[in-house]
C-alpha cells in the first residue's frame, strides 16, 4: 500500500494563482501562497466502519482569507492521470470533524497560520462498495476589497487534497490490468521513426500500479533493439492511463533521483523489413502477478525511395511520349 500511495500521481498542483489584474497584484501583497499536504492519498475503509483523514493546510501572507471547503467528485483524463474536477460530491458520510468549520462554509484563515481539517469518513452497512475518487477543494478569497479605477476587484484562488476512497469489504487490493489498445501503424517509411503508445485499462475494482516492459524486435532475425521499463503510474478503477517508459528499472532508482522518461520510439538510420514491438503489462498489488502481453508488427519499407522511383519512371514516360510525338509531327 505505501507504494501505491508514493507513485499515485494524480495530485493537482498545490500551488495558488491570483486571478486579477497585473494593477491589482501590485496593489496587493505578493506574499499570497497557500500550501496543502497531503496532496494526495488512498484510503481503504470497510462499511459501518470510521476513521479520521487530517489535512495541514498553510498560509503563507500578510492578508487574511477566506477559505472555502468544498468536497468535490474528479474524474482523470484518461491518458496522464490528469484530475478533472466535478460536481460536488453527494457521499453525506464525509464530513469535517473540526468544531468550528464544515464543508460548504466559508472560514478566516489568519496571515502566516496554519490549520488543520480533519474529514470524518463514517460509510454506514448499506454503502455502496466502489473506489470513489475525491478532491478537498480550498478556495481562498482576500479578507479585504480592493478599490481601482473606482470599481472593485478580489483575488482568489485555491488548492486541493485528494483523497481516493475505496469502500470494500476487505482491505485486499483487486486491480485488474488490461491493455487497451496498442497504437501503431501497419506500414512506415524505412527513414521514418518507429513510433507508437500503449493504453491500460483497469477493470478492477480498486486503483493499482502498472508494471512491466516494452521490447522492440526485429521481426528477422528475433534480435531485441530497444527495452523499455514501464513506470509505474496509478490507474484508477474503471480508468485507463496511457503507458510511460523508462530505461532503468523504476525499483533500482534512488528515492530523490529525477526520473527521466524515454519517448517510445526508434530510429535508426535505415529500417527494412518486419518489426515487433511486445508489451507485457504486469501489477504490483496482484498477488498471482498476473501478466498480460500484447504483440503488434509494423513493416518498414523504402517508401519513399519507390516514390522517387516511381516519379521517375512517369516523368521518363512522359518525356519518352512526348519526343514520340514531336517525331510524329516532323514526319508528317
Amino acid at each position: 500500500m505505501k507504494k501505491l500511495i508514493l507513485s499515485l500521481l494524480v495530485s493537482i498542483p498545490i500551488s495558488l494563482t491570483l486571478a486579477s489584474t497585473q494593477a491589482l497584484a501590485q496593489a496587493l501583497d505578493p506574499d499570497f501562497s497557500l500550501t496543502v499536504f497531503p496532496p494526495t492519498v488512498y484510503l481503504t475503509i470497510k462499511p459501518g466502519s470510521s476513521m479520521t483523514h487530517r489535512i495541514l493546510l498553510k498560509y503563507d501572507g500578510k492578508i487574511a482569507v477566506k477559505i472555502n471547503p468544498e468536497l468535490v467528485d474528479f474524474a482523470t483524463d484518461g491518458l496522464t492521470g490528469l484530475p478533472i474536477l466535478q460536481k460536488p460530491s453527494k457521499l453525506g458520510y464525509i464530513k469535517l470533524q473540526n468544531p468550528d468549520k464544515q464543508l460548504g462554509t466559508p472560514f478566516l484563515l489568519k496571515p502566516n497560520s496554519q490549520v488543520e481539517l480533519i474529514l470524518k469518513i463514517d460509510p454506514p452497512l448499506h454503502a455502496k462498495r466502489a473506489e470513489y475518487p475525491l478532491t478537498l477543494l480550498l478556495t481562498a478569497v482576500p479578507d479585504t476589497t480592493v478599490i481601482f479605477d473606482g470599481s472593485s476587484a478580489q483575488t482568489s484562488g485555491a488548492v486541493a487534497s485528494n483523497v481516493i476512497l475505496s469502500v470494500q469489504d476487505d482491505y485486499d487490493n483487486q486491480g485488474e490490468l488490461e491493455i487497451d489498445h496498442l497504437k501503431l501503424p501497419k506500414i512506415i517509411d524505412s527513414f521514418a521513426s518507429i513510433k507508437f503508445s500503449t493504453l491500460v485499462k483497469n477493470t478492477g475494482r480498486n486503483a493499482v500500479a502498472v508494471g512491466g516492459k516494452i521490447q522492440l524486435r526485429h521481426g528477422w532475425s528475433g534480435k531485441e533493439l530497444k527495452k523499455w521499463f514501464i513506470y509505474p503510474d496509478v490507474v484508477l478503477a474503471e480508468n485507463t492511463r496511457q503507458l510511460r517508459g523508462l530505461l532503468q528499472d523504476p525499483d533500482a532508482l534512488e528515492p530523490n533521483q529525477e526520473i527521466t522518461f524515454e519517448e517510445l520510439s526508434y530510429k535508426p538510420p535505415f529500417l527494412i523489413g518486419p518489426y515487433e514491438v511486445i508489451v507485457d503489462v504486469g501489477s504490483a498489488n496482484q498477488a498471482d502477478n498476473v501478466i498480460q502481453q500484447r504483440t503488434q508488427q509494423v513493416i518498414a519499407l523504402p517508401l519513399s525511395v519507390i516514390g522517387l522511383l516511381g516519379l521517375g519512371l512517369i516523368l521518363y514516360l512522359a518525356y519518352y511520349r512526348l519526343e514520340g510525338k514531336k517525331l510524329q509531327q516532323k514526319q508528317y
